[in-house]
This record gives C-alpha cells, structure tokens and sequence, in this order.
C-alpha cells in the first residue's frame, strides 16, 4: 500500500513538473533571496522561510531550501473564478550525507491560513505541510519569486 502512494506521489511530482515547464507562470524567478546562514526551526512547529533561504530542522539530519516558485494561479480575492487555482513551491531536502532531494508542496487559492488542513506530504521518514504562501497576488501587480516566503511545518513520521 506505501510503495503504491509513493509512485503515486512520485507520478504527479513528474506531471507537475512537466507542466511547470510548460507553462508561464508569470513569476519572476531572480536570483535567490536569502542569505547563506542556515538557522535552526524546531521539528513539528511551523516556521516561515523565504525565497532562497534554508533552515536546519533541530533533532533530525534535514536542511529545507525553499528553492523556487513552481507556480502561482491562485484567483484573486476580488475576482470570481471557476476554480481557486494554486500556488506550488520546490523545496530542496538535504540530508546529513549530502544527499539533494526535491519535493513540491502545494497550496490552493482563496483558503483561510494558515491552512492547516492542507495535504500533508510523506517523503523519507518526514512530513511536510504547506501553511501558507505570501503575498497573496494582487491585480495588476507583479510578482518577484523573491519577495515569497511560506510557512511550512515539518515532523518525522512516528511509527506506531
């Protein structure tokens, strides 16, 4: 049953990544914000990370990079949409041997937040939980990857 959500997981990550090449975001994707001291963010609390910016998850073996903005369609509050659209954000994982891992975490459009309903991904013994995407896009206003940040809440998974 895991292995069957984890190629699951691993099939929509490959279309999302397809389409995201596919499509104009309209997201400038500058160089990164962040600076290159890394802080510490307790496992399990949520924490906000912006563009380009890497965090240590205190008592696990995991750096976070929030690496770019994949995609961001969420309808704006003072339009009527047909679907609220969503924001899609590449998180690099780094573990303590070095090894580079990405995933991408979503959050739908118009949604109080944070948004702690939101799908929880699985991925090597942890969870991941998008929060929260700012800013939240404005008419007539564009958008620069690098004044993003999230909110993110990060655990490993406790075996039963």
């Amino acid at each position: 049953m895991q292995g069957t959500r984890l190629l699951l997981g691993a099939a929509i990550l490959l279309c999302m990544l397809a389409a995201a090449g596919c499509r104009d975001f309209s997201i400038d994707h500058g160089p990164p914000g962040g600076t290159s001291a890394d802080r510490v963010v307790a496992a399990g609390t949520p924490f906000e990370l912006g563009y380009g910016q890497r965090v240590i998850v205190d008592g696990t073996d995991l750096a976070i990079e929030f690496t770019t903005v994949m995609e961001d369609d969420r309808c704006l509050r003072t339009v009527q949409c047909v679907q609220a659209g969503r924001a899609g954000i590449l998180l690099t994982i780094i573990d303590n041997q070095s090894e580079r891992s990405q995933i991408v975490v979503q959050i739908p459009g118009l949604v109080a937040t944070p948004y702690v309903v939101n799908d929880i991904i699985q991925f090597n013994g942890y969870r991941y939980q998008l929060l929260q995407v700012d800013p939240y896009p404005e008419e007539n206003t564009e958008r620069r990857a690098s004044a993003y940040s999230i909110l993110l809440a990060v655990e490993p998974v406790v075996a039963p």
